[in-house]
This record gives structure tokens, C-alpha cells and sequence, in this order.
């Protein structure tokens, strides 16, 4: 018999494992931060975090506990201490956004301390980030599309095709169910901010034309298979081979896959500032676009001038030349 295979971590699993710390926490002591860990596991705030954040800060609870589990609170009122968080997150010194999770769920752990009067300070607070390359003026360019679109499957083309006509995020668009889709915009509360934020995204000829090809992909499929093996079409709009919806692992998968076959440095969030661009082409301005995508004016205009307006004086440039040829 071969070996079961490892557990997948889901919440459920999660919390099982936070109950089950709980209940050795009488041989913890209240007062070191091993202690502090068990208490913030049981807490209405760690039972209010995402499914989908639990796993990660799950991860990293662990790391702080290994580093300085049987370290008592009284420790982190010293100034001094910042200087072993520093040492500790610089572990992870050559993955940037892995340091800057260290510090952060750091930082959420002794905030939670000082809101329940354990502690009067949180020494991991004000920690500047070394991840900080800032991605808001990137764009897919054409040359791009053309080096992607044949590594990638039909399912995945038509994913990276409606996020440049909607500048959705890769989690809201896998998750875009077909009765958000009006007649003149997609009207949707994703699952940003608790699903609290509603977003509204005008439906652009080339996104109305997206979603009709793959409303006719899936009835021409329909008509070719037998009604025993037809399969039922997916609630949303986005779905992988199989007609299901996809996961955010297997898209990433199946997307990164092609990016790496490809060859190209982009990244799927950056097809936000492809529909940036064609948005501001469209006559629509700063303060419209900031609106739409939820960045600041100061984002779009960073995108205007580094694509549109340059292209714009190139174009006016090439028709004087041409005149004057004439």
C-alpha cells in the first residue's frame, strides 16, 4: 500500500488545526507569544479572515511561533526587539513579498495584543517594504498577445482576452457568474472587500464580442455531443475543458504554463493597464478610469503618459510626414 497523500489545507482543515492548538493552550503560558498565537487562533478576527487568506497566515503563524514562540510579551515593549524582527524577516530577503507577508502578519498578531491590552506597542509597525516594483504602468502590448495566444488553450485565450476588455482581477474574473453580464455593463459585487464592493464596468464592443463567441463555442459544442453526454453549461462566464469553473490554482496553472512557453515577462494583472489604455483611447478620463479599475488618478495618468499620449504624438507625427510628402 502507498503512502496517503498529504492533506490539502482547507479552511476546515485550518480550523481543525487552530481548535486543536487551542486546546493544549493550558501548557502554553498566557504570556509568551506561543501563548499570544493560541489566544489570536481563537479569535473572532481569525475566524472572520478569507478562506482564501487562512492557509497563508496559517504558514506564517507557524514561522513566527518556531521563532519566537517561548519569547515572553514583555520582550516586544523593547525597542530593541525590532531589531531581531528585522533579522528574522530578512531571512526571506531574496523573496521580497515573502518578507513583506512576514511583517504583516507580525504586525496583524501584535496589534491584536495591544487591542486586548497584552501589549502598548508593536514593534513590527512602520516596517518599510522590500517589495516595492510598481506594476500600475505595465500593459499587455500586441506584441505581447501575439507571443502568448498560441502557447495558450481556447478556455485561457478567452480568459486573457476579457480581463484586457474588462480590467477585472484574475480572482473576480474566473469567479464572473453570467447574470452579471447586462446589456450595457457587467454589474457585480466581487469578492473584494467581503463582497461589499460592487463594481460596474461599461461592456466595450470588443468585450460584448468576447462573450458571445463563447456563447456560441459552447452551443456549437452543445450540438455536436449527444444529449446523454452534453454537459450542462457553467454559471459562469469563464470555465476550463471540462466545463467547470475554474479554481484559482488550476487557471494559474494552465495560464502560467503558457507565459512560461511563451517567453513573456507580463503578468495577468497587467492586462488592467491594457484595458486602461483602451479606456483613456476611448475618451474616457483620469478620474472615469481610477473609478472603474479602483487605483488613483494618479496610476492612469502614469499609464496616459507613458502609452497614449506617446503613441498619440507618434501617430500625429507620422500624419505630418506624410503630408508633406504628398
Amino acid at each position: 500500500m502507498g503512502l496517503d497523500p498529504k492533506p490539502k489545507l482547507t479552511s476546515e482543515l485550518i480550523d481543525a488545526i487552530a481548535k486543536a492548538r487551542s486546546e493544549r493552550l493550558p501548557a502554553e503560558r498566557s504570556d509568551t507569544v506561543a501563548g499570544l498565537i493560541a489566544a489570536y487562533r481563537r479569535s473572532p478576527e481569525w475566524q472572520r479572515l478569507a478562506k482564501t487568506t487562512k492557509p497563508t497566515w496559517e504558514m506564517w503563524l507557524g514561522r513566527i511561533e518556531q521563532e519566537f514562540g517561548q519569547a515572553r510579551l514583555i520582550i516586544f515593549e523593547d525597542r530593541r526587539v525590532r531589531g531581531d524582527i528585522l533579522n528574522w524577516r530578512d531571512r526571506w530577503a531574496n523573496k521580497p513579498r515573502s518578507a513583506d507577508m512576514a511583517i504583516q502578519v507580525l504586525s496583524r498578531l501584535l496589534s491584536w495584543a495591544i487591542d486586548r491590552g497584552l501589549l502598548t506597542n508593536n514593534r513590527a509597525k512602520g516596517i518599510n517594504k522590500l517589495y516595492d516594483h510598481d506594476r500600475s504602468a505595465l500593459i499587455w502590448e500586441q506584441s505581447h498577445f501575439d507571443l502568448f495566444m498560441p502557447h495558450a488553450s481556447i478556455e485561457v485565450r478567452e480568459a486573457v482576452e476579457l480581463a484586457a476588455c474588462t480590467g477585472l482581477r484574475r480572482g473576480d474574473l474566473i469567479k464572473l457568474p453570467w447574470d452579471a453580464v447586462g446589456e450595457h455593463a457587467i454589474i457585480w459585487k466581487t469578492s473584494k472587500s467581503r463582497g461589499k464592493a460592487k463594481i460596474v464596468v461599461p461592456l466595450t464592443p470588443e468585450a460584448k464580442a468576447i462573450l458571445q463567441r463563447i456563447k456560441d463555442r459552447h452551443s456549437v459544442e452543445m450540438a455536436t455531443k449527444s444529449e446523454k453526454k452534453r454537459k450542462p453549461l457553467p454559471q459562469t462566464v469563464l470555465s476550463n475543458q471540462s466545463w467547470q469553473s475554474w479554481t484559482a490554482s488550476g487557471f494559474g496553472s494552465r495560464f502560467n504554463d503558457a507565459k512560461r512557453a511563451s517567453g513573456i515577462e507580463v503578468n495577468f494583472h497587467d492586462l488592467r493597464g491594457t484595458f486602461a489604455t483602451r479606456c483613456i483611447m476611448a475618451g474616457l478620463t483620469d478620474q472615469e478610469v481610477a473609478d472603474i479599475l479602483g487605483w488613483t488618478t494618479k496610476d492612469v495618468a502614469s499609464i496616459r503618459v507613458k502609452y497614449v499620449d506617446q503613441a498619440r504624438a507618434v501617430v500625429a507625427i507620422a500624419d505630418r510626414i506624410q503630408r508633406v510628402s504628398l
